[in-house]
């Protein structure tokens, strides 16, 4: 799946949650956004932690690799929500950064 795949996905996505839990403006939906993205970071933290055997033995022992896999599309889903609603062009500020840091570092290209 593409970048723009998704934010298409998402944008339907984030239609469903504006119109289930209406918020009263464009910041209220940013912040709630933005709490979101804080939210589902916590929630990988704890299951990267628990990956580390840095947590109690009872999450230890559930813990799987689709738990930390489920928990990173969370946060990625989560950001690209934010994106769409500060109208960022997901796609291409990933490819600006990208580029940025290949000049900045001097990282050869690919051929």
């Amino acid at each position: 799946m593409t970048i723009d795949e998704l934010v298409k996905k998402y944008r339907t996505i984030s239609a469903f949650l504006n119109e289930r839990w209406p918020l009263a403006d464009q910041n209220q939906r940013t912040f709630a956004r933005m709490m979101k993205v804080t939210e589902e970071l916590g929630e990988l933290s704890d299951e990267i932690l628990t990956s580390m055997n840095l947590q109690r033995d009872s999450k230890i022992q559930k813990f799987t690799q689709e738990n930390v896999e489920d928990e990173f599309a969370d946060v990625l889903g989560s950001l690209i929500l934010l994106a769409i609603e500060l109208d960022i062009d997901v796609a291409e500020a990933i490819k600006r950064k990208i580029d940025y840091t290949i000049d900045r570092f001097q990282i050869p290209s690919e051929s």
